[in-house]
């Protein structure tokens, strides 16, 4: 073993051992090439003795490691899952937590990661190519200025063609670099945790991580690329491309909780009713999910250059016209034009959707609860019914939240105003604008709301 780097710490072994365990749950805060870890086996879980261990496949099976003088705690195997499967391969990996009191009462807590590889070559390139590494937590507690946490490799090694003998692979600027930053991660995110931290974005409320990522990378693969090449507007297409692919694969996945999909399936939910975008914009949202078998159309006031790169089918299903409620049109009358207008009545329960829709953003809830549907909402500027922009009002005398926040808000009332048991999340999506609001459950039923 190689002690490659080592800084003083004053957080505890507890804030250690957390810190680790959030890491091991999630290696992509450690890597960007990284979407998440699939936790295969957890002694944690297994409270008779290595009873679900008989059932694991040998490739998943621990690969345990010794420690003199340390006793295990915890042993998980994990499987790390790149961004990019058509690059990297995922890796099986065991995670070894062990601890050691001395005496003197000093304290060491230990992790140790093994990657299931047996040469150097077969390393993927997310992971650092040695055959281990671990991080040791030195823990004075009489005295924390002493504390340490270090960071330690246990190379590949070598054997030369004239002999038996080997040595280890040498250490490159890559490791290095890589060493730094793991110790940096954990440093920070335990002195952090010492001084009150609190994460305040939870994600994935609706959805697992592992079936939304799934998805989504399956529909990066399909069309990523190929509409990312075709890409007519100034916007970046690296933005806007891979933010609605996130999209769409979030919306494919709700439905398949909430609807059946399917013709011949034997589900009780009820048929998938449609959708329609509101305020579609560029129409690749409404691209992808027509190109995934879903029937549905959207809508904006005024056509985009990319709607001429889809094929004739799409957009055929993508319209310019303005919506005027009808609500309001008692009040309104439409001019004799060639802009169509459109009163917001859809079929009855056509799924709506408002993807930074702006000025129909807070009509989203309102649209869904007059056809009796369900809808998803993903705000982004801020504009009153009248279309107005405007400042949401906050619903507290407390720390003055962002527009944005206030703008979540006032949208989540105005569901709860019409009937919705609205539901929030924060999209995996290259935005700073990706709250969304979910009516899909009801309080009240439409025909019970005056």
């Amino acid at each position: 073993w190689l002690a490659i780097l080592e800084c003083p710490c004053t957080f505890p072994p507890e804030i250690f051992s957390s810190v680790m365990q959030n890491l091991i749950k999630n290696p992509n805060i450690t890597s960007s090439h990284l979407f998440r870890a699939d936790i295969l086996y957890d002694s944690d879980q297994d409270h008779t003795k290595d009873s679900l261990l008989k059932h694991i496949k040998p490739e998943y099976q621990p690969r345990q490691t010794q420690w003199p003088n340390f006793e295990p705690t915890r042993t998980i195997v994990r499987k790390l899952i790149p961004r990019n499967f058509q690059l990297d391969e995922p890796l099986i990996q065991t995670c070894q937590n062990f601890e050691r009191r001395e005496d003197n009462k000093k304290q060491y807590t230990l992790v140790v990661y093994t990657p299931h590889v047996e040469k150097s070559s077969d390393m993927p390139f997310y992971h650092p190519t040695v055959s281990q590494l671990a991080f040791l937590h030195t823990w004075h507690p009489e005295n924390n200025n002493n504390s340490t946490l270090t960071l330690l490799y246990h190379p590949f090694t070598t054997t030369t063609t004239t002999t038996t003998s080997s040595s280890p692979l040498p250490l490159t600027k890559k490791l290095s670099r890589t060493a730094l930053k793991l110790l940096q991660t954990i440093h920070k995110h335990g002195q952090g945790r010492l001084q009150g931290y609190e994460k305040r974005v939870h994600l994935d409320r609706i959805l697992s991580q592992k079936r939304y990522q799934d998805t989504y990378a399956r529909l990066k693969a399909k069309y990523g690329k190929k509409i990312s090449e075709k890409w007519v507007e100034v916007t970046d297409p690296g933005k806007h491309v891979f933010e609605d692919i996130g999209i769409a694969a979030f919306l494919m996945e709700v439905w398949g909780d909430l609807y059946q999909m399917t013709t011949t399936s034997s589900s009780l939910l009820p048929r998938f009713p449609g959708f329609v975008d509101i305020g579609c914009g560029n129409g690749l949202l409404t691209y992808l999910l027509l190109m995934e078998g879903y029937p549905g159309y959207g809508f904006d006031a005024r056509n985009r250059k990319t709607w001429e790169i889809f094929p004739d089918h799409v957009q055929e299903r993508l319209h310019q016209k303005i919506l005027v409620p009808k609500v309001l049109q008692e009040a309104v009358e439409a001019p004799n034009n060639e802009v169509f207008w459109t009163d917001g009545m859809f079929e009855r329960g056509t799924f709506v959707i408002s993807n930074h829709a702006d000025e129909l953003t807070a009509w989203t809830p309102l649209l869904a609860y007059l056809n009796d549907s369900s809808f998803i909402a993903i705000p982004c500027c801020s504009h009153d019914l009248a279309g107005a922009r405007f400042r949401a009002p906050q619903k507290t005398n407390q720390k003055m939240p962002s527009a944005y926040s206030t703008l979540c808000s006032y949208v989540t009332s105005l569901a709860e105003d019409v009937g919705f048991l609205p539901e929030q999340d924060v999209l995996r999506i290259p935005s700073t604008r990706n709250a969304c609001i979910i009516g899909r459950k009801r309080i009240t039923s439409s025909d019970a709301i005056e």
